[in-house]
């Protein structure tokens, strides 16, 4: 019988070195006098499948960009943000006035706008804008300011990112690793039909071939299973907190 082995607890490359090795092991006798071939032929298949989406990770591009975009709208709020604070303590009142209505606009929304999740800051920043657009009193008070370029590139700096926000969203929905998640599902059960085939003929007895596959691919589920079970204990020690 075969031994057994968490096949979710492989990393991608890892499951696909381990099904290729057993379906070499599988492979090195007559499939179709074994009545394996329809099996063999299925697992052989999706792993091909897989083999073609497995790309290791090296970082999305989007991602990068939405930390351009992010950076770009923390740096028009902060600036707006101490602009406005500096302007409370002008020397002319006209002015002052309107940096305190601006101020206390903004004390509303917290003082950590820029230190938000991303989703947070995107409709923070909408509702700010979209109060100071709408309120004659703000407008005016941006004017006397001269803050309507700073303004205008907030608001641009925050469409930019919730467009590509978006775009990364629908790069995620699309993206490689949720159909490996599903195929390896298709694969591991692929797996488990045709090792529990040879597994019935075995049983039976009548060719020692069965047997011997088995005894060779417990060879190598004892080496994964090795890798598991110690990448499992690092974890854990990891996890331990040392005695000081």
């Amino acid at each position: 019988m075969f031994d057994s082995i968490h096949l979710t607890s492989l990393r991608h490359n890892e499951f696909i070195q381990f099904i290729t090795n057993f379906l070499e092991i599988i492979s090195g006798s007559d499939l179709e006098a074994l009545k394996l071939k329809t099996q063999t032929n299925e697992l052989s298949a999706l792993l091909a499948t897989m083999f073609v989406l497995y790309k290791p990770d090296k970082g999305s591009v989007i991602t990068k960009t939405l930390q351009v975009d992010d950076a770009r709208r923390d740096n028009a709020i902060l600036g707006i943000q101490s602009l406005i604070d500096a302007y409370t303590f002008h020397f002319d009142a006209e002015t002052k006035n309107a940096a305190n209505v601006l101020a206390a606009c903004l004390k509303k929304y917290g003082s950590g706008i820029g230190k938000q999740n991303y989703q947070g800051e995107t409709a923070t920043i909408n509702s700010i804008l979209e109060e100071w657009k709408r309120n004659e009193v703000y407008v005016a008070a941006i004017n006397k300011l001269g803050l309507s370029d700073w303004v205008s590139e907030l608001g641009s700096g925050n469409t930019q990112f919730n467009s590509d926000y978006m775009s990364r969203a629908k790069e995620d929905a699309e993206s490689s690793e949720i159909k490996l998640v599903d195929l390896r599902k298709e694969i591991t059960e692929a797996y488990r039909v045709l090792s529990n085939r040879v597994n019935a003929y075995a049983t039976i007895g009548e060719v020692g071939t069965y047997t011997d596959m088995i005894k060779h691919s417990n060879s190598i589920i004892e080496k994964y299973n090795a890798v598991i079970v110690a990448r499992a204990a690092k974890t854990v020690e990891e996890e331990i907190p040392t005695q000081e």
